[in-house]
């Protein structure tokens, strides 16, 4: 091992702090077919994320702002501040504005691997050196002097190449799982709104074998669990599903769960299992993200009981009526969502009227088993999100212990 300080493993650090489009007598252009401007809010857990909530710029703005040049591939982005240590490596060739609040580092690649040095930021021991050496009080960040004077213990080349071989692969399995579970949420929601949102597989026209149904026909809603902070302690065993379940571009985030000691009796009705629909009465988004949103829960972690708060309604098919998986897929669709946002009411935190689902009607043939080959596709695509995930928690699991062990 070596110890270097940051600062002698880097050949290039770009740092665009203060910088706007304004000082440069120009705006972003807010269309996103420009080039992309990331920020740190665009940085989380190794991804590049809310994208469609990122500004843009055209090639004008591109070449005024990155003066220092283009990002490479090996280079590695890390945020500043707000969050401060989130990290993300350039994989392959990207176009974007270093925008605010992240640093774009380049390291040399006679001291230190790419991956390696990717993989050294998202350990506890660097992102410890980070805060050791941030200033703030509301808000931690660093500034570049203090960030290149952070020493890290480097060993060569050849065992750098090691822990990557040994790690690395975890990661590319987890985000082609993450690739899979995009790709059959986007089949779902196209499936859903051709069959029963537009009906464009029916040329456009409700079948005449098909009539509306109430959602309260064919499925009984439940209402969560009304709780304070004084539940929400560590517990390995319960947890709650919230609205931070709920992902702002569709699907099911099983990060979302709240540890619970619930001070009240639970009743039965308010548990949720694997494959129950829960949707979002409330909404802290600023455009009604997810608000409305039907998600069956895909993963229940570790923990042995789930509960749904009263933020969450809870679909349950009736007997015989319709499965679970069909009806997901339904819920799933725009006609879905557009009817709940007729029924939405606040201004800074959005309530969905418990009259939504109650009022919500939805076609369906008169003979159900009409249905059956969607229904196979929607049991088994449903399946496969679950495993994705519930695989992805194991090799993170993996990954974090390789990274506490090699590092």
């Amino acid at each position: 091992m070596t110890k270097y300080k940051l600062g002698e493993i880097i050949l290039k650090i770009m740092d665009f702090r203060g910088k706007t489009p304004k000082k440069l007598g120009m705006n972003w252009t807010e269309n996103n077919r420009d080039i992309l401007a990331i920020s740190a809010k665009n940085v989380k857990n190794g991804k590049l994320i809310n994208l469609d909530k990122a500004h843009y710029g055209n090639e004008e703005l591109y070449k005024k702002w990155m003066k220092e040049g283009d990002i490479e591939k090996g280079d590695l982005l890390l945020t500043s501040e707000a969050p401060l240590g989130e990290s993300f490596l350039i994989s392959e060739p990207f176009k974007a504005i270093i925008s605010q609040r992240i640093f774009l580092l380049r390291p040399n690649p006679e001291i230190i691997d790419s991956w390696y040095f990717y993989l050294l930021s998202t350990t506890s021991i660097f992102k410890k050196k980070l805060q050791e050496r941030a200033t703030g009080t509301t808000v931690l960040g660093i500034k570049q002097k203090e960030l290149l004077k952070i020493e890290v213990d480097i060993p060569n080349l050849k065992k750098q190449k090691e822990t990557v071989k040994k790690i690395r692969p975890i990661i590319l399995k987890s985000e082609l799982n993450e690739k899979i579970n995009t790709n059959l949420l986007r089949q779902i929601k196209l499936i859903s709104n051709s069959y029963f949102s537009y009906f464009e597989v029916f040329d456009g026209k409700i079948p005449t074998n098909w009539k509306y149904l109430k959602l309260t026909d064919i499925a009984n809603l439940g209402t969560g669990y009304s709780y304070s902070s004084k539940d929400l302690q560590k517990n390995n065993n319960m947890a709650m599903a919230t609205i931070k379940n709920f992902n702002r571009n569709f699907g099911f985030d099983s990060r979302g769960y709240k540890e619970v000691i619930p001070i009240k009796p639970i009743k039965k009705e308010k548990y949720a299992n694997l494959f129950d629909i829960l949707v979002a009465h409330t909404d802290l988004t600023q455009n009604a993200d997810i608000i409305g949103n039907a998600e069956p829960v895909l993963n229940t972690g570790n923990y042995e009981q789930i509960i749904y708060s009263m933020d969450l309604v809870k679909v349950t098919p009736k007997d015989n009526k319709i499965s679970p998986f069909l009806l997901s897929l339904i819920l799933q669709g725009d006609m879905f969502k557009s009817h709940c946002m007729k029924y939405i009411n606040g201004t800074t935190v959005l309530h969905l009227s418990k009259q939504a689902l109650k009022d919500f009607e939805l076609p369906l043939p008169k003979n159900i088993s009409d249905l059956n080959e969607l229904d196979e596709f929607a049991t088994k695509v449903y399946k496969t999100l679950s495993n994705n995930i519930i695989e992805n928690t194991v090799l993170e699991k993996i990954k974090s212990t390789l990274l506490n062990t090699l590092f």
